[in-house]
């Protein structure tokens, strides 16, 4: 008995105990329950969220692809400005915004704008200015160096998009450009103060074969004016370089070449042949060779003097300046052959211009920048245009040392010299070199390094760089624009810059990615 009234006493209190559990239990369901539908409704927002980033990213995506796809179909290193998408430009000629779905099946959408600027448009507010206006069909009405790609992405299927629920994104693409040298200019017959201003010519932009060579009155508009002279010694007429000609046309004459035969312009040979090759030599004659190595002794002249559609002819070479004999190329006409490997100094800016000992004269008080001479055998090019660099150390990628050229004829050896200033009228010389070289004598000579700016300098103990006057403020008295060398303040330029190949910049396309 006793053991039977202890069990039933522990089995009091447990209907109350469990009670209390179904209690809690029920008010936790009813607390629960709306938090648990929040859950659901934010995973649903999230997701959304989540495809209206992607839907954002697939629209920087298109319009990378859009830019990508510029490409000049002969030329696929080339890109063409009139067919960069002109979106969000509707008040400039442009269309509006760009919209997309994702894919078929899904409902996310994406709009997409595209702005094109001259600087990095990280700070809008300076750069603002910087914009590139865009029309559709011309494209930006300049090269820009930058898109600024803004995309705004959406999961709903319907309505304008930036009515529901977006995520924008915004990045910057960085163009790939290069400053290579494109070459084409006109070449000049010599001009005095009564004479006119007369230049090479074809008989057209895209003249018949063998036609004859002949001087018009200089037009930069005309193609049949604009040459290149590339580094086989070949006057090559810009035009003709087509699909179908790759190496376009040349200047000719054919052998013997001797005085009063027409020159003629003929298809450029695969193989260089010595009838196509002409050298500018030391009086500023174009001098043609018989044999591919040694200069023969006819140039080309012009036939009649100071006559519009005169031929261009065979006859005698040497001075003195005249509008016969004489021909001054521009430098965007090209160096030639022109180049470290001849021991030539080629301005990067002026492209068809070397340092020069101003008429082989060591004391005339300046150097200048004047026409890259030439001859079939680099060896035979004047003393007055070859130099000798500093040696550039591999590990730095500089040399530090005198510049150097000697005349063949004294043994004399000339050492350049800075005037140790920038001020205007006071320029680089040569001076004959003392057994140890005094500061003014000293330079540094920059190869390729990491940053293009200081990369091809000449920089002496002032630490300023070699440079080309303005010809419009300071220039020699013959020639066409001819400058003197000076000194200047280290800026970067291409001016500044000598022996030079472009630079290419080499970067990843998209930087500065976020979230608006």
């Amino acid at each position: 008995m006793t053991s039977l009234r202890a069990f039933s006493r522990d089995d009091e209190g447990s209907m109350p105990l469990a009670m209390l559990l179904i209690l809690i239990s029920v008010t936790l369901s009813a607390v629960m329950t709306p938090i648990l539908l929040s859950q659901v409704q934010s995973t649903r927002t999230d997701v959304r969220r989540v495809h209206a980033l992607h839907a954002a990213q697939a629209g920087i995506d298109v319009a990378m692809a859009y830019i990508r796809n510029t490409q000049d179909k002969l030329n696929d290193r080339i890109g063409l400005l009139n067919l960069l998408p002109c979106w969000g430009y509707t008040g400039l000629g442009g269309t509006p915004a760009y919209e997309g779905k994702v894919d078929g099946s899904s409902t996310a959408r994406y709009q997409v704008s595209v702005e094109y600027y001259k600087k990095d448009p990280r700070n809008l507010l300076t750069t603002l200015l910087d914009r590139v206006s865009c029309s559709l069909g011309i494209g930006p009405v300049e090269t820009p160096k930058f898109a600024l790609l803004k995309a705004t992405g959406t999961d709903t299927g319907t309505g304008a998009i930036g009515s529901t629920a977006t995520r924008t994104l915004t990045a910057t693409y960085v163009f790939n450009i290069t400053n290579a040298n494109i070459p084409g200019g006109l070449i000049h017959v010599y001009r005095d103060a009564v004479s006119d201003d007369l230049c090479m010519a074809a008989e057209s932009g895209l003249p018949t074969p063998g036609r004859n060579l002949r001087v018009k009155k200089c037009d930069y508009s005309d193609p049949s004016q604009i040459w290149i002279y590339n580094q086989y010694l070949m006057i090559v007429l810009s035009s003709t370089r087509t699909t179908d000609k790759p190496l376009g046309m040349c200047v000719e004459m054919a052998a013997p070449q001797t005085a009063g035969k027409n020159a003629v312009v003929n298809d450029c040979t695969a193989v260089t042949q010595p009838r196509q090759q002409w050298s500018t030599n030391d009086s500023a004659n174009l001098q043609g060779t018989t044999d591919g190595v040694n200069l023969n002794g006819t140039c080309l002249v012009v036939q009649s003097p100071n006559v519009d559609g005169s031929n261009v002819v065979g006859g005698t070479c040497g001075g003195p300046y005249n509008n016969v004999h004489t021909w001054s190329l521009e430098a965007r006409v090209g160096a030639g052959s022109a180049g470290l490997t001849t021991g030539q100094v080629v301005n990067f800016s002026q492209f068809g211009r070397c340092m020069d000992i101003t008429e082989v004269n060591v004391n005339k008080g300046y150097l200048i920048v004047w026409p890259c001479k030439q001859a079939p055998d680099p060896n035979k090019v004047l003393w007055n245009q070859k130099f000798t660099m500093p040696a550039i150390n591999p590990l730095t990628n500089s040399g530090t040392g005198p510049v150097t050229t000697t005349n063949p004829t004294t043994g004399v050896k000339y050492c350049l010299k800075s005037p140790g200033s920038t001020a205007p009228g006071r320029y680089v010389t040569v001076t004959p070199c003392p057994t140890i070289p005094t500061v003014d004598l000293l330079w540094t000579f920059f190869g390729h390094n990491v940053n293009y700016a200081t990369s091809y300098i000449l920089v002496d103990y002032q630490l300023n760089c070699m440079a080309p006057t303005d010809p419009k403020v300071d220039k020699y008295g013959s020639g066409e624009n001819v400058s003197k060398i000076v000194m200047a303040k280290c800026n970067g330029s291409t001016g500044q810059k000598w022996n030079a190949p472009p630079n290419v910049q080499m970067l990843f396309p998209l930087k500065d990615i976020h979230e608006d």
